[in-house]
C-alpha cells in the first residue's frame, strides 16, 4: 500500500531517493556561481516582482514567445490548482484519464469537482476515443491530459492530440512536466487553441524541485484569466534569479537528460532479465511490475533504494515506480537488482 508522506519521509532519509521522479543531478553550486553577483543584489526586504517580469522575458526569448503568452507558478503543481480553480465551480464536471498524477483527484476533492476517470487501455496506453467519449457525454469543463503520463509514462501524440482537439469543446490543461525528455512538444498546438493550456516545470530535467519554479502556456486571453485567480508575489525573487541563471545552462542540461535517458536503458535492460514487466516509460522513470514486487520492493530499500509503490490504486496493483539515478549510483542499482534475482 502507498505510505502516508510522512511515514515515506522519514524512512527515505538517508536513501538514494528513486521514489519522487526528482533529478539526480544537484546543479546549486553551479547556480550559486553563476548568480553570485544577482543574488548579492537582491533586496529581500522587499516584495519580488509581481508578475515575475525579468524571468517570463528570458523565458519567452528562449521559446520564441510574448510574455503575455506564460505565466509563472510556485511550480506547476500551483498552476494545476489555479487551472482547475479558474476553470471550474464547485459540482462542475472535470475528465482526466487513469492512473495519472494524484494531485489532479486531490484538487477536485478539496474544489468539490466531479472527476470522471476514463481507465487506460491495457498496457497503460492512454483511452483516446474514451477521453472524446467522456466528454462529449458528460459536458465537462475541463479536460486533463498529463503526457509523458505519470506514473505510466505513456505519451500522447500529436495527432492525438489534435484528434482530442477537435472533437471535444471543453477547455483543456496539458500536463508536460516530463516534455524535456522527449522529442515532441505541444506549443504549436496549445496556442492555436482559446481553451487550452500546457503547463512544466523545473522540478525534473532541470533538477530544481526545491527551488519551486513552473510556468504555462497560453493564449493571452487564457493567461489573463488565470491571473485574475493568481495570488500576488506567488514566485519568491530568489527563486526568480536561479530560474534565470538555468536557462543560460541548456547545454549542461541538456548533457544531463541524455546521461538519465542512457542510464534508463541500462536499468530497462537489467528488470527484463530478472523477470518484471514494463509499461512503456517515455520520461525519467521506469513503471514496472515483478512477481515479488513486495519482496524487490523491500530488498532494494535495504540496499540503500527507495521506489514508489502504486499497490494500493486498483488499476496500479503490483505496479512501482523508479527514477533513473546518476552515473555513481546506477551501477549500485544494478547490482542490487541482479544480487536478489541471481
Amino acid at each position: 500500500m502507498n505510505k502516508p508522506l510522512a511515514y515515506v519521509e522519514k524512512n527515505t532519509y538517508g536513501k538514494i531517493r528513486l521514489h519522487a521522479n526528482e533529478s539526480p543531478y544537484n546543479n546549486l553550486p553551479l547556480l550559486l556561481k553563476r548568480a553570485q553577483s544577482s543574488l548579492t543584489s537582491l533586496r529581500i526586504n522587499e516584495y519580488p516582482s509581481l508578475n515575475a517580469t525579468s524571468i517570463k522575458e528570458k523565458l519567452g526569448r528562449k521559446l520564441g514567445l510574448q510574455p503575455s503568452s506564460l505565466i509563472i507558478g510556485n511550480g506547476s503543481d500551483e498552476l494545476i490548482t489555479l487551472v482547475m480553480q479558474s476553470m471550474c465551480e464547485p459540482h462542475d464536471k472535470v475528465v482526466t484519464h487513469a492512473p495519472t498524477f494524484s494531485q489532479y483527484a486531490w484538487n477536485a476533492s478539496l474544489l468539490q469537482l466531479d472527476l470522471i476517470e476514463v481507465k487506460d487501455k491495457p498496457g497503460f496506453e492512454i483511452n483516446v476515443r474514451g477521453l472524446i467519449d467522456a466528454c462529449q457525454s458528460y459536458s465537462p469543463k475541463l479536460l486533463i491530459l498529463c503526457t509523458p503520463n505519470n506514473p505510466t509514462g505513456s505519451l500522447l501524440s500529436k495527432a492525438q492530440l489534435l484528434e482530442i482537439i477537435e472533437q471535444t469543446s471543453c477547455f483543456i490543461m496539458v500536463d508536460e512536466a516530463y516534455f524535456d525528455f522527449v522529442d515532441q512538444d505541444y506549443q504549436e498546438l496549445v496556442l492555436s487553441s482559446s481553451r487550452m493550456i500546457s503547463l512544466r516545470t523545473f522540478s525534473k530535467a532541470y533538477g530544481c524541485a526545491g527551488i519551486r519554479f513552473g510556468y504555462g502556456i497560453g493564449q493571452m486571453e487564457v493567461i489573463e484569466k488565470l491571473n485574475q485567480s493568481r495570488q500576488p508575489y506567488n514566485v519568491n525573487a530568489i527563486t526568480q534569479v536561479l530560474a534565470q541563471v538555468l536557462l543560460d545552462e541548456e547545454e549542461l542540461i541538456q548533457n544531463q537528460v541524455k546521461q538519465m535517458l542512457a542510464n534508463k536503458e541500462k536499468i530497462i535492460k537489467v528488470l527484463k532479465e530478472i523477470g518484471c514487466t514494463l509499461a512503456p516509460s517515455t520520461a525519467n522513470f521506469i513503471f514496472f511490475t515483478h512477481p515479488h514486487m513486495d519482496e524487490l520492493e523491500s530488498k532494494l530499500f535495504d540496499a540503500g533504494f527507495a521506489i514508489k509503490s502504486f499497490a494500493s490504486n486498483p488499476l496500479t496493483s503490483g505496479y512501482a515506480r523508479m527514477s533513473i539515478p546518476d552515473e555513481d549510483a546506477c551501477p549500485m542499482l544494478i547490482q542490487a537488482l541482479k544480487g536478489e534475482h541471481t
